[in-house]
């Protein structure tokens, strides 16, 4: 079911109040080739850098 556009709107300033764009500079032939293996795996770049950054502060919490 697609989103109304009221809860588009809702969601997107709830994501203005709360979320944060973290980035990276890579070359664009290693940025196409990671988005690729990361759609044929059924995931998203989004998906892999999320769980990077988890196990990297579970690691860190560990010390």
């Amino acid at each position: 079911m697609p989103l109304t556009d009221a809860k588009r709107a809702a969601n997107n300033r709830w994501d203005a109040k709360n979320m944060c764009v973290l980035g990276c500079k890579v070359r664009r032939e290693y940025a196409e080739q990671v988005k690729e293996e990361a759609k044929r795996r059924g995931t998203t770049v989004n998906a892999i850098f999320t769980k990077a950054l988890r196990e990297f502060m579970e690691e860190v919490e560990n010390r």
